[in-house]
Formats: structure tokens, C-alpha cells, sequence
């Protein structure tokens, strides 16, 4: 019984380091949309050094809930330590790319869940406009901007 109850552990831990394997290998978004779905799936997860790795370096936010502008890796996790406590996960609703050659810009929507003080769940329509940059083949954010769909 002992032998087979190892055998099965062994198995499943390597299942999952096989996993982990192909998740971390795997390739970088190959065009701008690609990119900005990897970003909302990324925020889903809420780990926010994940997230603002997405991020060029010199890269600029302006939040959806932010108060002021965030330039800077820095800064950017500032927000987004923040904002992962709502528990965000967006979908997208609506995508326009532009790009020639190593810079893209990605307008559209999206609507995130956001968590409130309350523990309900709140839907947010939102608007965005990516700027990325190819740095090596992978597409970093370079300026985002989002806010929220007017009511109209």
C-alpha cells in the first residue's frame, strides 16, 4: 500500500513540475492584443509584481481608480498592491489594435468585478488605451490608460 501511495505522489508531483515547466517557458505574446489579454489574465491572479512586470520600466499608468499618475515600475506597484485587495478580474469587451513595427497602440473596453469593503461584487465598465513597446521581442506596456464608462 505504502509503494503504491508513493508511486502516486511521485506521479502527481511530477504532473504538476511538468506544468509549472511549460508555464514558465512559455512564449511571449506575439501581438498587441495577445499581450493586453495576458495583462487582464495576469491581473486576475493578484500578484501584483507579476502584473507590473507586464510594464516597461519607464512605463506610465493611469488607473482606473487611481488618485494621480504613476511613472515608473515603482509606482505602478503602488497601484496595483492596492488594487489587487478587490479582487479584480476583467473580461474584454472590445479590442482595436494599431502597430508599425516595435510600437502598438490597443484601444477598447473592458469590465472588471471589483470586491467592495462590503465583500459584494461590483461590475465596472471601463475604457482603456495601451502604448507597448517590442523590447526584445515581448510586448511591454509603455503607457495605459483606463477609466471608467461614463453613465450616460
Amino acid at each position: 500500500m505504502k509503494t503504491k501511495n508513493l508511486l502516486l505522489a511521485g506521479a502527481a508531483g511530477f504532473g504538476t513540475f511538468m506544468l509549472y515547466k511549460m508555464w514558465s517557458n512559455k512564449k511571449p505574446a506575439t501581438s498587441p492584443k495577445q499581450a493586453i489579454q495576458h495583462w487582464v489574465d495576469t491581473v486576475c491572479k493578484h500578484n501584483p509584481t507579476d502584473i507590473v512586470n507586464l510594464y516597461a520600466p519607464d512605463g506610465v499608468l493611469l488607473g482606473t481608480v487611481a488618485d494621480t499618475i504613476k511613472k515608473g515600475r515603482g509606482q505602478i506597484i503602488e497601484y496595483f498592491n492596492m488594487f489587487v485587495q478587490k479582487k479584480p478580474c476583467g473580461e474584454i469587451t472590445s479590442i482595436i489594435e494599431q502597430h508599425d513595427g516595435n510600437i502598438a497602440t490597443v484601444d477598447g473596453t473592458y469590465t472588471f468585478k471589483l470586491t467592495n469593503e462590503e465583500g459584494k461584487v461590483d461590475e465596472v465598465p471601463a475604457r482603456f488605451t495601451f502604448v507597448l513597446r517590442n523590447v526584445g521581442g515581448k510586448w511591454l506596456i509603455a503607457t495605459h490608460h483606463s477609466s471608467k464608462q461614463p453613465n450616460i
